[in-house]
């Protein structure tokens, strides 16, 4: 278990088949970090799976290897994710330059978002949406609290009692 000034953790990389040399440069420079190899590409659902197969705490969080937090972002989602009612949580993502990124979403319903890939009808149907402000399924600039129906898993924290009930990921879909 390792501690900072404001929560203790643990980090469990998991990799999947990396060719570099970050496990040896990594696990040299912070020794307590759990690496877990798969050996192959056993995609997202799989190698999260076996992330937290292994974790001992309360709340998981999957995160990225290509994500910074910012703000103590993290260590302020988990204190509000515990404090509440909620199971999981994610963060406003940015891109790289700071633009906002799509978090989360809301499920698509209904037979017309099928057509919105088509020419022409696709960007007039979509256009009928925005005009009758209708929701649109992506959030790409969260509230302080936004409640949605499924969380970016670029970051994603949940709380262990929740996956303990719901179970962890289904493993036939590679993501």
């Amino acid at each position: 278990m390792l501690y900072n000034k404001l929560l203790p953790f643990e980090i469990i990389i998991v990799d999947n088949n990396s060719s570099d040399d970050s496990k040896e440069s990594i696990l040299q420079k912070y020794p307590a970090v759990r690496w877990i190899d798969m050996g192959y590409n056993a995609g997202f659902a799989r190698a999260n799976n076996a992330g937290m197969n292994t974790a001992q705490g309360p709340v998981f969080l999957l995160l990225n290897p290509d994500t910074k937090s910012i703000d103590n972002s993290i260590e302020q989602c988990y204190y509000k994710l515990i404090s509440s009612n909620y199971v999981a949580s994610g963060l406003q993502l940015l891109n790289e330059d700071g633009s906002l990124q799509t978090s989360g979403s809301f499920f698509v319903k209904g037979g017309l978002n099928h057509l919105l890939p088509i020419p022409y009808w696709g960007a007039f149907i979509r256009w009928l949406g925005y005009r009758f402000k209708s929701k649109i399924p992506g959030v790409n600039a969260a509230k302080e609290i936004e409640e949605i129906d499924w969380i970016n898993g670029a970051f994603l924290m949940v709380k262990k009692n929740a996956v303990d009930k719901a179970g962890l990921f289904d493993e036939d879909f590679f993501l």
